[in-house]
């Protein structure tokens, strides 16, 4: 037997057919538009993320660059607690010496080298490996701030006599044999302490990773004295010029004069406060820095969508730098750093 559907059934159902087509494409409109608005507010939180996080990286880069810089600057010309820098004769070692007898000490006369010296671009430098054409270099020489009381084969090491009966002021080698200085009890049993050599040397190289044909970076490196060569170690990448000024102390009382960027040179027409100081002594000009002015441009390492770096940069020369026409946002970071171990003593004089 067949059932009957009561009318106001079949009329209820007449009445939920669903949606139209029209009001289908409407909803759909409206979906698709909020879906866009979505995705374009998730892509332009993700651009400025992605652009924050580049910007802060370089500003890292720029301001730990500086760091690590001004610290052995101001480390420089540290020989011992023997106050050789300021009474030792001077010398200008090669830049890429490592054997011992080239690192420019001597005992007789107590000869010590160069606290800070720094080289224009073009040096042949066969231990920077990479080292930009257009490349500043900087080489930072001392010795250990901790003391040893053994050597360690194969480091050169300084011993600075404290005693009034040695022959010698200091013996510089790398044979523990030769260390036979004494501290200021003249105990013979009582050897004075050893610093380890320390030179550091910073420049640009064109690559962080440099395997290869390289990844393009440019990056602030530090070639350091190690076992008899030199290990080079990269500071931060992003660093694409480097700028060094020099502060030169004229009168002898630790005030850098005047800032110039070759000491080797005769500056007498920039530096016209102390005439009559004699520049005709290169080695005695680098002798005389007792300030060393750092500038850095670093970019960031990646580039900006929608970014072209018009600008210039102003790094102490005499001409500016750029504009690059490319999309790395850049920044100039600057940063006096004082040779203390030079200055120092000509202040108490």
């Amino acid at each position: 037997m067949m059932r009957r559907i009561p009318v106001r059934h079949v009329r209820s159902l007449r009445h939920q057919q669903g949606l139209s087509l029209v009001e289908l494409m409407v909803s759909m409109t409206l979906s698709l538009l909020l879906l866009t608005a979505l995705a374009t507010l998730y892509f332009n939180t993700s651009r400025a993320r992605n652009a924050f996080a580049n910007s802060g990286e370089q500003i890292e880069n720029g301001r730990y660059s500086l760091d690590i810089m001004s610290r052995e600057v101001e480390l420089a010309g540290f020989f011992g607690l023997s106050n050789l820098e300021s009474s030792a004769v001077v010398s200008a070692p090669d830049l890429c010496a490592t054997d011992p007898a080239s690192l420019g000490f001597s005992g007789s006369p107590a000869t010590v080298p160069l606290a800070v010296q720094g080289f224009a671009p073009g040096t042949v430098a066969p231990c920077l490996p990479n080292l930009l054409p257009g490349s500043e270099i900087l080489a930072v020489r001392r010795v250990s701030t901790t003391p040893v009381s053994a050597a360690a084969v194969g480091t050169p090491y300084l011993q600075t006599s404290r005693c009034a009966d040695d022959t010698v002021p200091l013996v510089f080698d790398a044979s523990a044999p030769a260390f036979k200085l004494r501290t200021k009890t003249c105990d013979s049993t009582v050897p004075a302490e050893l610093r380890a050599a320390v030179v550091r040397i910073f420049y640009l190289a064109g690559c962080d990773q440099c395997n290869g044909t390289g990844d393009g970076k440019p990056t602030l490196k530090m070639a350091e004295l190690f076992n008899g060569g030199f290990r080079v170690q990269a500071v931060a990448e992003g660093i694409e010029d480097m700028h060094l000024s020099y502060g030169i102390d004229l009168d002898g009382n630790g005030a850098p004069d005047c800032y110039i960027a070759d000491p080797g040179t005769d500056n007498s027409a920039i530096c016209t406060g102390v005439a009559a100081y004699d520049w005709s002594v290169a080695l005695t000009n680098w002798h005389n820095v007792t300030a060393v002015r750092v500038q850095l441009l670093a970019r960031t390492a990646k580039v900006t969508d929608g970014w072209t770096d018009q600008r210039t940069y102003d790094l102490g020369r005499a001409q500016a730098s750029g504009p690059f026409r490319d999309g790395y946002k850049r920044h100039v970071y600057a940063q006096l750093a004082r040779v203390a171990n030079v200055a120092g003593p000509r202040e108490s004089q």
